[in-house]
């Protein structure tokens, strides 16, 4: 078994040589890195590493930043960066309908509208959340050059090769759509800190509002509480809450988001292995969304970098093992072909079987369909012979009907006689109609009116209590 265990790792390195990627989180305390690997079982932290540094020193972190990766032996390898949210600027904000031809180009003429600094002072990108009739509704998301700049130089100088540039809650929001399973189509990313914290709300594939407070402690689960509900008190509420940040803090605030009704999805439920156990969630998981990106296709795909400034995507070259795992690969993809073809011809075979026989069954449905047909009739005929016989039922009644009384409506069905009209004695009525052998359970339906004439009107109902075949 150890054999086995070792050889099919073996076989993942060698296959997946250099699909590797590289996620750093970005913020005021620093930076934070983290080294993916993917193989044949999905993608493993390899390496984790935080750099505190203020963003006035970031250039301090050159030589570092270069010893560390050379050590993970990460030269040449894709980048993506995240960045803190509280670093950048986000808006909604709407154009006429009209845009939709040219948006992007629309965008960067209307950014100087809409944020505090100038289009060209910003990495800038935009979502688009939903249109109307007249207008299209975008989210933008900006981070300013400056310091954005410098770090990205750093990490050119490093030997590493930017592909994107995100905000922060984009990048988790990553990894918890590809990590914690199937999420609802409505959903909350809350990332809590020491004196505050962030939510963002999810709608499909785009990140359609962001909140943040800055609170102590004591007042942080009045506001959550207030936010939450809401959030999921629209009519497209959110059901379910992604939640990272210090585990002290979110076990406190996960009751408060069960109290609202809500799936509680915290950042110790994915499965992230290789994260160190001292890592903290809050810088990490921003960073490991970024690593997922330079790792392939993700679900919210906004980048900020300028695509002239993204590096191209290389394909490394082949080993003699490399190319030995691609033969046995292709082998088993023509092994389950041929056992696809057989199948389609025992298919095959069970057709021609089945044309040679379809004129007999064909015969046998219709002479099953004709017994259907004749056992309808039968079965119309008993129920015509169960039906009460209507004209005998009428000739008894008015038998036993005295001649101050006079009916003016009658209605017979299967199992109950209705009857209206006018008698001198209404209330004697309803023995005769016993004695008639006919009925049971003889009432008023109404109560008696009497008019200005004394004729007292009456409704009366009954079951019909012996059914005569029809005559």
């Amino acid at each position: 078994m150890n054999r086995l265990r070792n050889w099919a790792q073996t076989l993942t390195s060698e296959l997946l040589a250099g699909a590797a990627g590289l996620g750093i989180y970005l913020d005021r305390a620093g930076l934070t890195l983290v080294h993916l690997e993917k193989g044949l079982g999905g993608a493993q932290i390899k390496h984790y590493h935080h750099f505190p540094c203020t963003l006035e020193l970031l250039e301090d972190l050159s030589l570092p930043l270069q010893e560390n990766l050379s050590r993970w032996g990460l030269g040449g390898c894709p980048v993506s960066l995240a960045v803190a949210r509280d670093l950048g600027f986000t808006q909604q904000v709407s154009l006429p309908k009209a845009a939709g031809e040219n948006l992007a180009q629309v965008v960067a003429y209307e950014l100087d509208r809409f944020l505090p600094l100038p289009a060209e002072n910003l990495f800038y990108d935009f979502q688009v959340l939903g249109d109307t009739e007249t207008e299209i509704h975008l989210m933008l998301l900006a981070l300013p050059r400056g310091p954005l700049e410098r770090c990205l130089n750093l990490l050119i100088q490093a030997g590493v090769r930017p592909l994107a540039l995100e905000p922060a809650p984009q990048a988790a929001a990553n990894v918890f759509a590809l990590l914690a399973g199937r999420l609802p189509s409505s959903w909350l990313l809350l990332h809590l800190e020491s004196e505050g914290y962030e939510l963002a709300q999810v709608q499909g594939r785009t990140l359609q509002a962001f909140y943040q407070k800055r609170t102590s402690p004591g007042k942080l689960r009045g506001l959550l509480a207030q936010d939450l509900e809401r959030l999921t008190g629209a009519v497209n509420g959110s059901k379910a809450v992604c939640l990272y940040g210090p585990e002290n803090l979110g076990l406190e605030v996960g009751a408060i988001i069960k109290n609202q009704g809500l799936e509680v999805v915290p950042a110790q439920a994915l499965s992230l292995a290789g994260l160190p156990p001292e890592a903290d969630p809050g810088v990490a998981l921003p960073a490991v969304g970024a690593a997922m990106r330079a790792l392939g296709k993700v679900p919210f795909k906004a980048n900020l970098l300028p695509e002239d400034q993204r590096a191209p995507v290389k394909v490394g070259g082949f080993s003699l093992n490399k190319l030995l795992l691609l033969t046995l690969a292709g082998l088993v993809v023509i092994w389950l072909g041929s056992a696809f073809i057989h199948k389609r011809v025992l298919l095959y075979q069970a057709d021609q079987q089945l044309a040679q026989i379809t004129p007999e069954v064909r015969q046998v449905e219709g002479l099953l369909e004709e017994t259907r047909n004749q056992v309808k009739m039968l079965q119309s005929v008993r129920r015509l012979e169960q039906a009460p016989d209507k004209l005998k039922i009428l000739k008894d009644l008015t038998a036993v009907i005295p001649d101050n009384t006079w009916l003016f409506h009658v209605r017979i069905s299967r199992q109950n006689i209705e009857m209206s009209g006018m008698s001198r004695s209404a209330s004697d009525l309803i023995p005769l109609l016993d004695k008639s052998g006919w009925l049971t359970k003889t009432e008023f339906a109404s109560p008696i009116v009497t008019d200005a004439t004394k004729l007292e009107h009456f409704k009366i109902k009954a079951e019909i209590k012996i059914l005569e075949p029809a005559s």
